[in-house]
């Protein structure tokens, strides 16, 4: 009986040591065997598109969002009252100076100009009978005085209704192009109420900020040119006129007003600008393109394609690595990048694939995968 329990336990020591170094086998020696494996292995190379640093000449620029402000602009108004008669203009049309845009009903005050007219005849009359009846002697020099104020009040009040009749025919005071018409025949137009506005737009001017540091760099005479999102390809070129004479308060920043030619009438007030000034000659520039470079609170960095002999000795002589340097950045156009800092001219950066790329890590080139400019004519 003794001997069958010492078999038995034995046997469960044997077959427990023996199911335990399975276990162990299975769930941590082979584990941690083909991690090692896995991590001790080369990693394969990533394919990226790289394209070389380049030198290029810019012309130094300053940039500005303006705003269209018209050469001359003013709200269409009546000085005096009354009812519209007739319109002689159409909304969005070229008016000529002297041109009548709209006449007012004129009928009380012809009226009352003939009822002056009569009066006004009868006191001259008066007046001259006096003045001879004083010549003889036979009147006093007041009663001549009287008829005299009398002639003249009735001739001012004349005067006064023609003046407001006048005022009644509403003209374009220089040429330029009226906006939407805002009143209809019939309607009563007080004083000083709006009937549309005038702009004159032969030429226009753009009203654009510059900070304390670019004012400096412009002045009067200096070529620019502004952009619009209604005329995407189409550039128009003018010149600086003035400035605004303060800093504004609430920006620190300088206004500086543009002419732009626009003979087409193309412009309009009220558009937004993006005003580019020429400012100095042409520089030299080492760019690449944008999307080489990641912008980081840390600092931005680029991925040079260098031998991969110069990361890991243990390299093939033909791999390459790509090596993370930080660069410092300059302006942006067309899509590049000016580079002051970390990029030399012939380096080769990545363009595309930097998420699958890290320091050392090996690459090969294939530029099929780089990145296409949208065509616009494609975007529905």
């Amino acid at each position: 009986m003794i001997r069958r329990i010492i078999y038995f336990l034995l046997a469960t020591i044997i077959f427990g040591g023996l199911a335990g170094a399975i276990a162990f086998y299975a769930f941590d020696f082979k584990p941690k065997m083909i991690a090692q494996i896995i991590t001790s292995a080369p990693r394969p190379a990533v394919t990226i598109a790289a394209e070389d640093a380049k030198t290029e000449s810019w012309q130094p620029v300053i940039t500005g969002i303006g705003t269209l402000q018209a050469a001359e602009g003013i709200d269409i108004t009546p000085q005096v009252g009354g009812t519209v008669q007739e319109i002689f203009f159409d909304s969005g049309v070229m008016v000529k100076k002297g041109d009548t845009l709209v006449q007012l009903d004129t009928a009380t005050d012809e009226a009352e100009l003939r009822s002056l007219q009569a009066q006004l005849s009868n006191a001259e009359i008066e007046l001259k009978r006096n003045q001879q009846v004083f010549a003889k002697g036979y009147a006093a020099k007041a009663s001549v005085d009287a008829a005299q104020a009398l002639r003249d009040r009735l001739a001012a009040n004349a005067e006064r209704v023609q003046a407001e009749m006048k005022l009644k025919t509403i003209v374009a005071p220089w040429d330029g192009m009226v906006g939407l018409r805002s009143i209809s025949v019939g309607s009563y137009l007080a004083p000083g109420q709006k009937i549309t506005w005038l702009q004159k737009t032969d030429y226009i001017f753009a009203d654009f900020a510059v900070t304390e540091s670019d004012f400096g760099k412009v002045k009067v005479g200096q070529k620019v040119t502004a952009r619009f999102a209604a005329y995407p390809d189409q550039a128009f070129d003018g010149e600086i006129v003035t400035s605004d004479a303060r800093v504004s308060n609430e920006s620190r920043t300088i206004t500086v007003r543009a002419k732009l030619p626009n003979p087409d009438n193309k412009l309009l007030p009220g558009m937004y600008a993006d005003v580019n000034v020429q400012a100095g000659e042409p520089v030299e520039v080492i760019t690449v393109p944008q999307t080489a470079v990641t912008f980081s609170l840390y600092g931005d960095t680029v991925y040079a394609i260098v031998p991969a002999k110069k990361l890991d000795p243990n390299a093939k002589d033909d791999e390459l690595a790509a090596e993370r340097r930080i660069v410092k950045t300059g302006t942006v156009r067309d899509g590049r990048i000016a580079i002051t800092k970390g990029i030399e001219v012939g380096d080769k950066v990545v363009t595309a694939g930097q998420n699958k790329v890290d320091q050392g890590a090996k690459v090969v080139i294939n530029n099929d995968i780089a990145l296409k400019e949208l065509d616009p004519t494609t975007v529905q």
